[in-house]
């Protein structure tokens, strides 16, 4: 049950409309986690911009239990993304949302969330960017991949050998490559190791993360596909991946 809190630093994830001109807003806090409000006033004629996506916003609330009422709602700073940063960004909450328990602190993945919004509003390395998210946020959820040593002997990987995801942590691989490739997730050992150092400055790596974390986070997400790859798809003509 989330207590009744002041100058709090914020994130709005998602709002959706209750009754005439009000929102119930998921934020995500520094200390309180993930927490969902009443927010008054932000729909209609009049209303004001205090409840949009990627601003750092300072709140309070009243109340007791799963669903508060903010009282108090001051901008820190804001940041605005277009193209397929906003996607990105739309990203990163939708993962937020779907999970993150409510009112489980969790203040190194704010930290974490703040930087990659500013990375992507300063045009950095988008790719970079998401990826580091997607492995904070495994690592907050208790599901962190060792990437420096074998699953099942704890031997430290080599660079020039080939290693399967098997949903735990990486195994050698004993199949063929090219089969092997198309069932999972298969990388070599330098490129498990640049994932390790956050190092996303080689394609061959970017793909392999990418591939790696979306298998990783897909048993966390629910059964129903993610809307923002539906929406990335749809604004771009990708193929599903």
């Amino acid at each position: 049950m989330v207590a009744p809190a002041q100058h709090q630093p914020a994130f709005v994830l998602h709002r959706r409309a209750y009754r005439e001109t009000s929102a119930i807003v998921e934020y995500l806090t520094r200390d309180f986690g993930r927490i969902a409000a009443v927010v008054r006033g932000v729909r209609g004629r009049g209303r004001n911009r205090r409840a949009e996506p990627f601003d750092l916003l300072s709140i309070g609330w009243r109340g007791r239990g799963q669903l508060v009422t903010v009282t108090d709602t001051e901008p820190v700073h804001s940041r605005v993304l277009v193209g397929e940063r906003l996607y990105a960004g739309l990203y990163l909450n939708e993962l937020l949302t779907r999970t993150l328990r409510h009112e489980d602190p969790a203040p190194t993945l704010f930290e974490q969330y703040d930087a990659a919004l500013g990375l992507l509003a300063a045009a950095g390395d988008m790719e970079a960017a998401l990826r580091c998210f997607e492995r904070r946020l495994l690592e907050e959820i208790g599901y962190a991949i060792p990437l420096d040593v074998e699953a099942q002997r704890g031997e430290p990987l080599q660079a020039d050998l080939h290693y399967r995801f098997d949903g735990e942590g990486f195994r050698p691989l004993r199949s063929d490559l090219g089969d092997a490739v198309r069932r999972g997730v298969v990388g070599r050992g330098a490129d498990i190791a640049a994932i390790a150092a956050d190092d996303y400055s080689r394609p061959e790596v970017r793909r392999l993360a990418k591939r790696l974390f979306r298998h990783a986070l897909h048993p966390h997400l629910g059964a129903t596909p993610l809307r923002t790859r539906q929406l990335i798809r749809q604004a771009y003509h990708r193929p599903p991946q």
